[in-house]
């Protein structure tokens, strides 16, 4: 049965294979020898090549998590230089938009008066449900 797969490990481990097994039926088979002897040297070679980029996958990995950690820690400076500057300047200064950093323009509320008060006009009307609600959800938003 041949080996499947299409990963570099898969596809070296078959020319050994064929290396290995070929390798008593060469001198009755000469029209093999050129192809032999060049997959013979491309096995090393192919080989070495995906150990190094084995090493250098470990190697971004470790470079990956060491630039996450570079980006945390910039975060907490500026986070805490902000803070000064904010102490320094006050929360809602413009001189704050030349930094960075977002002045504070205050909350966003509504007042209790801006809404107006409901009116009653008689007796309340029955309300038809919304599409996939039940009519006892519109019955319960009616009250």
């Amino acid at each position: 049965m041949a080996i499947k797969g299409n990963a570099s490990g898969q596809r070296t481990g078959r020319w050994e294979v064929l290396l290995s097994n070929l390798r008593p039926s060469l001198p009755d088979m000469p029209h093999l020898a050129d192809d032999f002897k060049a997959l013979e040297t491309l096995l090393p070679q192919a080989r070495t090549l995906q150990t190094q980029r084995e090493d250098l996958r470990s190697q971004a990995a470790v470079l990956s998590k060491q630039h996450l950690e570079a980006l945390d820690e910039g975060d907490k400076i500026r986070a805490r230089m902000g803070s000064a500057l904010k102490a320094k300047f006050g929360f809602s200064d413009a001189i704050l938009s030349k930094y960075g950093f977002r002045p504070f323009t205050g909350r966003r509320h509504k007042s209790p008066d801006s809404t107006p008060p409901p009116t009653v006009e008689g007796p309340a009307k029955p309300v038809a449900a919304a599409p996939g609600t039940s009519p006892a959800a519109a019955a319960k938003g009616a009250k």
